[in-house]
């Protein structure tokens, strides 16, 4: 069973350390402020796609707002490090002009 009040203050949570205050959530995920108010206290039962605009408005992923279960990043390191070890030099500054435009997308200025 899904415990809507404790994932309403992960929601609340991001919310917070996202430096949004709940009317620019709402807006954001083009909700009212009551009904955002109402989901973060889990008396609003938002669908997954409401979920989803959440995490990516908030900045966290949706695997840890469901669950509190956060990823650690380490086991992607080795990985991309095995990726680049085969990548000629060209195409490593080309992972890494991408990774940096992804790390900067969306981001306050």
């Amino acid at each position: 069973m899904i415990d809507y009040k404790i994932i309403g203050k992960r929601i609340k949570k991001a919310r917070i350390a996202s430096g949004l205050t709940q009317e620019v959530l709402a807006e954001k995920i083009d909700v009212s402020t009551n009904y955002m108010t109402r989901v973060e206290n889990g008396y609003e039962k938002p669908n997954l796609t409401l979920l989803a605009k959440i995490s990516v408005a908030a900045h966290i992923s949706l695997p840890a707002l469901l669950t509190d279960v956060v990823e650690d990043k380490r086991y992607l390191q080795s990985d991309i490090a095995d990726i680049l070890a085969d990548c000629s030099p060209e195409k490593v500054r080309l992972i890494y002009d991408i990774i940096l435009r992804i790390s900067q997308y969306d981001q306050p200025s």
